[in-house]
C-alpha cells in the first residue's frame, strides 16, 4: 500500500501543478421573486393576502479551482435579505405581519470553460445549492376597523421560512472575460428548489394557507469579479 502511495505522489504533484486557485465576489439581481404570493377569501369578512418584500440584490464571496482542459470547481456564499407581508382578515379584525430574515445560499458548482485559461470564452456550470435562514424577525399588529390597534407581538421564527426547502439543483451559463489577474464573469444562473414542506395548515389553524409559498424556480443575473493570486 505504501509503495503504491509513493508511486502515485509524483503523478498527483504533476497534476496539481496545473491547478489554479481564484477568489473574488459575486454580485447580482434576482429575476424571479423569492415567494409566490396572492390573496384568498374564505367567506364574508374572512381571508388573507401576502406580498413579497424581498430586497432585489444578491452578493457574496466566491472561491474556485481550475484544472487543466477547462474544468473547474466553484463555491459561493450568496446573501439575500428576505421579507414578506401577510394580512389575515377576521371580520373586523386585521392582523398584519411583517417577516424579514437573512438568507444564505451555498452553491457548489462544476464548470466547463470552452477556451484557454487566460483567454475569454463561454462556460457552463451545474451543481447543487444549499440555503440557510438566520436572523428571523416577525412583527405582528392586530387592528380593529372601528377602534384601531389592539395588540402587537414580536417573534424570531416563521413557519413559512422554517418549512422552505433547503436544497436545490443549479445550472448556469456565462462568459469568462478579462486577463490573467482580474476577470469578469457575467452569467445567468437557474436554481430549482424542492417544494415547501407541510404548509397546508399552520399552527392553530385548520384551513389551508394558499397565498404564500417559496418560489421553486429561481433565476438571477450575476457578475463574478474574480482575482487570481
Amino acid at each position: 500500500m505504501l509503495r503504491k502511495l509513493f508511486t502515485m505522489l509524483p503523478l498527483w504533484a504533476a497534476y496539481g501543478f496545473g491547478q489554479r486557485f481564484e477568489m473574488g465576489a459575486e454580485v447580482g439581481v434576482p429575476v424571479t421573486p423569492a415567494f409566490e404570493t396572492g390573496s384568498s377569501r374564505y367567506g364574508l369578512g374572512f381571508g388573507e393576502k401576502a406580498t413579497s418584500a424581498t430586497r432585489r440584490y444578491t452578493v457574496g464571496p466566491m472561491a474556485g479551482l481550475w484544472f487543466p482542459h477547462g474544468f473547474g470547481v466553484e463555491v459561493d456564499a450568496l446573501y439575500t435579505r428576505l421579507g414578506f407581508d401577510h394580512d389575515l382578515y377576521q371580520t373586523a379584525l386585521v392582523t398584519h405581519t411583517r417577516v424579514t430574515a437573512n438568507s444564505w445560499e451555498l452553491p457548489i458548482l462544476g464548470q466547463i470553460r470552452f477556451r484557454g485559461r487566460s483567454r475569454p470564452g463561454p462556460f457552463v456550470e451545474a451543481g447543487i445549492s444549499f440555503r440557510f435562514v438566520s436572523g428571523v424577525s416577525a412583527i405582528s399588529v392586530a387592528t380593529l376597523s372601528f377602534y384601531g390597534p389592539v395588540g402587537s407581538s414580536t417573534g424570531t421564527t416563521s413557519a413559512v421560512l422554517n418549512n422552505r426547502s433547503t436544497r436545490g439543483a443549479v445550472a448556469g451559463v456565462g462568459v469568462d472575460l478579462g486577463g490573467s489577474f482580474l476577470r469578469l464573469r457575467p452569467e445567468i444562473r437557474y436554481t430549482r428548489w424542492g417544494s415547501d414542506r407541510n404548509l397546508e395548515t399552520g399552527p392553530g389553524r385548520s384551513y389551508p394557507i394558499p397565498v404564500l409559498y417559496s418560489n421553486q424556480n429561481q433565476a438571477e443575473v450575476l457578475l463574478g469579479i474574480v482575482f487570481r493570486p
